[in-house]
């Protein structure tokens, strides 16, 4: 059913209850560590998992997540009494939702929670005045895209949302049903915030316990920068008495020795990330505290395709030089000697875990331009030299001089490679500038803390990075639209500087008959970004499949994506910690935990 979560990873657990681990058990509160000091915590701007796990316990959207007995996730309502039903309008094939709140809803310093606080909160988070990253997550809401003089398609923001705070009623006006709405309402960015306050503090809201008033089970009430944000229960919370620890210290760091140093000395209950080589040990001597889960993502590595680096080459050149570096890195190797952890070399971008139209298939299982799920390289082992000589040969085609008896090019450019704070991307960077430069590239490592680095690539201000990306919901399409032209999570730059005039890209569309239309020389607004339009307004399942596939294509003929492997979710746990849940997606919920 669509109002379920859907998943072909591995069954979620629901942490066990087992006579105490080592730890500080005569505290009555939670120590965790789920990341750095997060970029931001306003729920319309985040963009990151750990910032995404503190809004989750500080705000409580419509939908919500709940774990039944058999560990597995559902949507649950949340705010709103119950998952209304849509309504279809037969001419316009619109879908109509109509929610209606609780009664009683407050905020956490007692106000009264309205309809109106959801209408201002999703208005204000796909207003094209905010610019937020996720800001195209609203477009398939009615109105969020318009026409402009003549006649093209320009995001407007100005969704059709309305609120009757008399009634208690939310309606949502969707071009068209889509099967992930529930989980969008359910989303970080879907969360409630409050005119008076934003307003009052525009910049500053989101970065002061006073000012950070939310909904959800807890409350911020104390922020040591780089230290600790400790929430403390909500009283006001609409499902309080559920809530049994009273305050959860979430802990800043992104040092994973000392994270572990902490958890090993009793000081933290939770840590989501260990040393890459200490989890070998972890297994061993903490079966029963180290976890690793299945999770919607991928680990990969990108190109800012406006990079200096390409000046002087074709475009066609450019994507040779950079599919060469892809079939150069042993896959293999980076996941059995730096994640070892299970995961699983990439050939796509987007991960296993995810059903096709077929739902008895994986969107993987059809994935490549030849839809046999062989992606597009090989990751086998026996076929890595293979890849390597055909590398050699794109460098060649692209220009470059390669000296046959050192086996290696003489004029490669020098570049920067760009990782946050980790050990495990440290290894991954180490292991790269090793492995290229045995084909004469010259690769700078460059590290920078969470923040800044996310901003960084944001801004385009980078050659080459790491990257990640867990899915937002369950469905294929929140690994592809975020490429769109005006995405803030387009990193890549697609479609901005001086690729927004490049027109080299191909598609392939139905006509109102179903014949194939296939346009040729489209920039990348032409071309990817009507995909994507077309994927979100189609109704033929089978069609909007096969557009997905085809926008994944598109993106990886570029070259600028290097895929290297799924993700899987480390963490570790106290065993004296119960009613703890994690998500696919990246989300710790601790709001219902017990010590």
């Amino acid at each position: 059913m669509k109002r379920l979560l859907v998943l072909m990873l591995s069954v979620l657990l629901c942490m066990p209850i087992i006579a105490t681990g080592c730890g500080d058990k005569s505290r009555d509160y939670l120590v965790v560590c789920a990341g750095p000091n997060p970029d931001t915590i306003d729920p319309a701007l985040n963009s990151a998992v750990d910032g995404a796990t503190m809004i989750l316990h500080a705000f409580s959207g419509l939908v919500g997540w709940a774990q039944k007995d058999d560990g597995s996730l559902e949507l649950v309502p949340d705010c709103a009494e119950e998952l209304p039903e849509p309504t279809i309008d037969e001419e316009t094939n619109k879908a109509t939702y109509v929610f209606t709140l609780k009664e009683g809803l407050k905020w956490s310093d007692g106000q009264e929670l309205k309809a109106s606080d959801f209408e201002y909160a999703w208005k204000r988070a796909a207003s094209v005045e905010l610019g937020a990253d996720y800001g195209y997550m609203f477009e398939v809401i009615d109105g969020y895209y318009g026409e402009d003089e003549e006649g093209n398609l320009e995001v407007t923001g100005d969704i059709n949302v309305t609120a009757n705070d008399a009634d208690r009623t939310l309606t949502v006006v969707l071009t068209q049903d889509v099967p992930y709405f529930y989980e969008l309402c359910a989303f970080p960015t879907f969360m409630p915030v409050r005119e008076d306050v934003i307003e009052a503090n525009p910049d500053t809201w989101a970065t002061k316990p006073e000012t950070y008033i939310g909904n959800g089970p807890y409350k911020i009430t104390k922020w040591t920068r780089n230290d600790k944000i400790v929430f403390e229960k909500n009283d006001y919370y609409h499902n309080a008495d559920k809530v049994k620890i009273k305050k959860i210290e979430f802990a800043l760091s992104d040092d994973a020795g000392a994270m572990l140093a902490n958890y090993k000395n009793g000081t933290f209950d939770f840590i989501d990330e260990v040393p890459n080589n200490e989890i070998s040990s972890l297994k061993t001597n903490y079966p029963k505290e180290f976890f690793t889960e299945g999770q919607l993502g991928t680990y990969y590595l990108n190109f800012n395709i406006n990079a200096d680096i390409f000046d002087g080459l074709t475009y066609e050149e450019a994507v040779k030089f950079r599919k060469a570096i892809s079939l150069i890195i042993d896959r293999n190797y980076i996941v059995e000697e730096i994640g070892q952890a299970g995961q699983q070399p990439a050939n796509s971008f987007v991960p296993t875990g995810l059903t096709d139209a077929d739902t008895s298939k994986q969107f993987v299982d059809l994935n490549g331009p030849n839809r046999d799920g062989k992606g597009y390289f090989s990751v086998a082992k026996e076929d890595l030299e293979a890849n390597r000589a055909e590398a050699v040969e794109l460098l060649k085609e692209a220009g470059f001089t390669y000296d046959e008896e050192e086996k290696k090019f003489t004029d490669l450019p020098e570049m920067d490679y760009l990782y946050n704070t980790n050990t495990g991307h440290q290894a991954i960077g180490e292991y790269l500038q090793s492995a290229l430069a045995e084909y004469g590239f010259v690769i700078t490592l460059k590290v920078q803390e969470w923040g800044v680095f996310l901003n960084t690539r944001k801004q385009g201000n980078y050659t080459f990075a790491r990257n990640g990306w867990l899915g937002d919901y369950n469905d294929p399409i929140t690994f592809l639209d975020m490429w769109t032209s005006g995405s803030g999570n387009n990193d890549v730059q697609f479609g901005k500087g001086d690729h927004a005039n490049l027109a080299v890209y191909k598609i392939t569309l139905k006509d109102e008959e179903g014949e194939d239309v296939i346009l040729t020389n489209k920039t990348w607004a032409e071309s990817y970004d009507v995909l994507i339009q077309k994927i979100k307004t189609e109704t033929d399942i089978e069609t909007r499949y096969e557009l997905m596939h085809q926008a994944e294509d598109l993106l990886m003929e570029t070259g600028c994506i290097i895929p290297i492997y799924y993700y899987v979710d480390i963490f570790m746990i106290k065993q004296h910690v119960k009613g703890f849940y994690t998500s696919p997606l990246g989300y710790k919920f601790f709001m219902y935990a017990e010590i």
